[in-house]
């Protein structure tokens, strides 16, 4: 049986789904932070919401970063 992608290309193609949706999240959870900086920091959903988007960005930051440290 033949592969139908060879390694290389396999290896482009998980590299630019990986990042990608990293990148994508990486937006939402900063257009979200930001978004919820108006919002009243005395409610506990509300610093919840803020906690949330903080390690969200954090993880899509490793996605991304580490999609392009794989090709360095």
């Amino acid at each position: 049986m033949t592969n139908p992608m060879s390694d290389y290309a396999f290896a482009v193609f998980i590299t630019i789904i990986t990042g990608g949706v990293s990148f994508v999240w990486f937006c939402l959870d900063l257009r979200n932070l930001v978004l919820a900086r108006t919002l009243d920091g005395s409610d506990p959903s509300v610093r919840d919401r803020r906690f949330g988007y903080s390690m969200g960005l954090v993880i899509a930051t490793i996605g991304v970063v580490g999609s392009a440290k794989f090709w360095l």
